[in-house]
């Protein structure tokens, strides 16, 4: 079995959720795995436990968290070891809106499940893009949906779920407003005006569940970049429910390429998210680590179905 190759596993863990990972980490030391759990306080500690489980040698680091922790410990990962010497890295999803994890197929809902996938599941080599200098595996966004996420508070996510999103996201479509940027790519202009949201994404699902990157591949070294133009509420809520679903990319109000980098120059400061961490800048630099993560996935996507 995969697992029992494994030396060391780091399972990296948010206080609130420790009951619910305890029952699998018993059964993966039953089985004769080395299993450590680092329980995180405050930001930043699951990005130096990341680093500290590739400095001591671990062959798995389980990130046990929503998309933010998940974020922490692939920066953590890169930033020590590089993205292709790193530990191999598994998604234990127990966020609110799971969107990485979910795209890939990683069980919701049953922590053991998910653990069974960390040890035993296929090794998927991914590509790591980041935003001035910040690492991210699944989407970058900029504009009316980046407020969205990063408005979200806590408290109503912990009640609704992926709903927060949508509930924040009708606040801000209520004054829906444009942003001016300039999106040029090895000198070629993809966008230069005014623009509701953009997207740059390595995978395809972002805001739990809407899927404005519609034909990323995590292993292709190109970023998905996904531009809505400026449009009235009445456009924008016509077209919403293909940006949910991924049928909007040749909407004529959309600009959507693939790009091996992207530079952005926005007129104003803009607010942007990276796996839903936020940045705030004038302007934001897209490119790649360099090597490959390797990510435990069910099957790798697009694998047929059995």
């Amino acid at each position: 079995m995969e697992g029992r190759r494994i030396v060391r596993i780091v399972l990296i863990v948010k206080p609130g959720s420790v009951d619910e990972v305890r029952s699998g980490v018993e059964k993966l030391r039953g089985a004769g795995h080395d299993v450590a759990a680092r329980v995180t306080f405050e930001a930043g500690d699951a990005s130096r436990f990341a680093g500290e489980a590739a400095d001591g040698g671990a062959g798995l680091v389980v990130a046990a968290g929503g998309d933010g922790t998940v974020n922490e410990v692939v920066n953590g990962l890169v930033a020590r070891a590089g993205a292709a010497s790193a530990p191999r890295l598994a998604i234990l999803p127990l966020g609110t809106a799971n969107d990485l994890a979910a795209g890939l197929g990683i069980p919701l809902g049953d922590p053991e499940a998910a653990l069974a996938v960390a040890v035993a599941g296929i090794p998927f080599c991914v590509d790591v893009p980041t935003v001035n200098g910040r690492c991210f595996l699944n989407v970058s966004t900029g504009g009316f949906g980046a407020e969205a996420t990063g408005e979200s508070p806590e408290a109503l996510k912990s009640v609704l779920g992926p709903v927060a999103y949508v509930v924040t996201g009708v606040r801000k479509f209520v004054r829906l407003e444009a942003s001016r940027a300039r999106f040029t790519s090895g000198g070629e202009t993809l966008h230069d005006g005014e623009f509701l949201v953009f997207a740059v994404g390595n995978a395809r699902r972002t805001g739990g569940g809407i899927h404005l990157t519609a034909r990323a591949e995590m292993d292709d070294r190109l970023l998905d970049v996904c531009i809505i133009e400026e449009m009235s509420r009445l456009e924008f809520a016509r077209i919403a429910p293909q940006v949910r679903a991924g049928g909007h990319v040749d909407h004529p109000r959309v600009t959507y390429r693939q790009v091996p980098s992207l530079r952005i120059d926005a007129a104003e400061e803009l607010a942007v998210n990276a796996d839903g961490e936020p940045l705030c800048a004038r302007r934001f630099d897209y490119a790649f680590a360099p090597g490959r993560l390797t990510l435990m996935v069910p099957e790798p996507p697009g694998a047929p179905k059995s």
